[in-house]
């Protein structure tokens, strides 16, 4: 970065939270975009994009077209590996949903990370987690992930310090979107009508197609992230995940999904019933049993009193045992959504700026 003239931005992913970013931080004095990219390729300007022609991308963007159809006469590549290898660029955003545990792993190489994107966090083996890790410190970079679990919350910061002397467990709800839907099913909502609900704005608390969120692969990769935090060896197929997704519903297209999504109402209408003559609720919840290296993700009964029902909305809450407290921390505020989640984004923006100062 040049001083006086302000972290230069190449970001990755221009969907909703990637857009919500630009909106947020555009018209600050402390940023500028360099690069910006989609899944069809990324434009570069070198001499930074001024707020006219970022505000005409995002509102191409909006209307369904990609970054290839741009004219803005800018330089172009399909490929983000010819951007973020050395190419002024101070730090590299992924906002994407991409595999792009190699890019982040060349950017390193001279510019520091941010990240909302938990596959190249997760969905890689542990080596190659450490291997990510260790580039980032041999490099001297930030790499800052800590929006990829609790969103603005930023959990992993908390697990880092909180895990000096060991944390033997970690349970909760770690999932803004399944956080709303057991809230709503206790209420007596059917399960088809939370969904719906969490999907459509104002909330926009699931991934763009919800079964992520429903057969519980976005939470596992989340339990990874807090487990590997933790100092274990963790890997997706270590978490056990109860799957109550029938594979017909699976295999079918997001419109056909949500049409024949209320055939599992009944079904959840029982466990529900069944955990209330008890005196329980059900919640959707993981557990990381770090001792024993236990991971498990699904709905359970836990009593009426337990603080997992005092969740609100997009709430995540996190109960973390240390080794030596006499008693849990318990995190609990808004885990999920496009404001808290750029909200993040930023909080890592800003440390890499004040490494600048």
């Amino acid at each position: 970065m040049v001083a006086g003239k302000g972290v230069r931005i190449a970001l990755l992913g221009l969907g909703r939270i990637g857009r919500e970013l630009v909106r947020r931080t555009l018209h600050n004095p402390n940023f500028h975009y360099v690069a910006v990219g989609d899944t069809s390729g990324i434009i570069v300007n070198s001499d930074t994009f001024d707020s006219k022609e970022m505000d005409d991308i995002i509102g191409m963007k909006e209307k369904g077209m990609r970054l290839e159809d741009h004219n803005g006469g800018h330089e172009y590549h399909e490929s983000a590996s010819c951007v973020v290898g050395c190419r002024n660029v101070d730090v590299l955003v992924d906002a994407t949903d991409a595999q792009t545990y190699d890019t982040l792993m060349e950017a390193l190489e001279c510019a520091h990370v941010v990240v909302s994107n938990k596959k190249p966090i997760a969905d890689v083996s542990h080596a190659e987690f450490t291997r990510l890790i260790s580039k980032a410190m041999e490099e001297r970079r930030i790499l800052d992930f800590g929006t990829t679990v609790g969103a603005g919350l930023k959990i992993p910061d908390a697990i880092s310090t909180l895990g000096a002397d060991g944390i033997e467990r970690v349970s909760g709800c770690l999932s803004g979107t399944m956080n709303y839907v057991s809230q709503r099913i206790n209420e007596d909502a059917p399960l088809s009508a939370a969904v719906r609900e969490a999907m459509e704005p104002p909330r926009c608390y699931t991934e763009p197609d919800p079964r992520v969120d429903l057969c519980g692969e976005d939470f596992a990769r989340k339990l990874v992230i807090v487990g590997r935090l933790c100092g274990n060896r963790i890997d997706r197929d270590m978490v056990t995940v109860e799957d109550f997704m029938p594979d017909e519903l699976m295999a079918s297209d997001v419109d056909d999904f949500l049409r024949d999504l209320p055939t599992l109402d009944p079904m959840i209408r029982v466990r529900i019933e069944r955990a209330w003559r008890e005196k329980k609720t059900m919640w959707y919840l993981g557990t990381a049993d770090l001792q024993n290296g236990v991971y498990k993700v699904g709905f359970e009964e836990v009593p009426l009193g337990d603080p997992i029902t005092r969740a609100r909305e997009s709430d995540n809450v996190l109960k973390i045992f240390p080794r030596l407290w006499r008693r849990p921390v318990t995190i609990m505020g808004p885990g999920a959504g496009i404001t808290e989640t750029v909200t993040g984004l930023i909080s890592g923006l800003l440390t890499v700026s004040t490494s600048f100062l």
